[in-house]
């Protein structure tokens, strides 16, 4: 049974919108997306600091804080295919989660092996509040590459969190 530091319990998903990708998408697809949302936290939101967790809202319900980071260890993490599949905890639908330590924002991602086992695929879904939604929708959105699901941040992790 894991041990939950007291600083751990309690994280609570952001509210505001979530952009998530419609589909699994190849691998390259999905690292260039996340870089693009890694260079848009760096420079419109200048986070530095953040805390990387890994997400098994969707295995089992549970959160668990993993270690402090900072916005190059996002971009060491997403940089490549290979980093991407690298930095995964490794059992089944357990997310790479990051957030800054007030929670403002949060960014999910997860790699897989499609049905056929033939190629790696992942997902990414991205939480902001409502006004900083709206400079992600209009300035990266229409860059991402992959078709994204825009939709009301409570009712997206109301239909997740097992």
């Amino acid at each position: 049974m894991a041990i939950i530091k007291p600083e751990d319990q309690g994280f609570q998903p952001p509210g505001g919108v979530n952009f998530s990708t419609e589909e699994f998408v190849p691998l390259n697809k999905l690292s260039n997306a996340l870089c693009k949302i890694a260079a848009f936290l760096q420079n419109d939101l200048h986070v530095t600091q953040l805390v990387r967790y890994d997400d098994w809202w969707q295995h089992d319900g549970l959160h668990f804080r993993k270690a402090d980071c900072d916005i190059h260890g996002l971009f060491a993490m997403v940089q490549t295919p290979r980093s991407l599949l690298l930095s995964m905890p490794g059992d089944e639908l357990v997310y790479v989660g990051i957030a800054p330590p007030d929670s403002s924002w949060y960014v999910r991602f997860y790699v897989c092996w499609d049905d056929l086992d033939s190629e790696l695929i992942g997902v990414f879904d991205l939480t902001l509040s409502v006004s900083i939604a709206d400079r992600f929708r209009s300035s990266l959105v229409p860059e991402i590459g992959c078709k994204i699901r825009e939709q009301d941040a409570a009712e997206y992790f109301k239909k997740i969190i097992l």
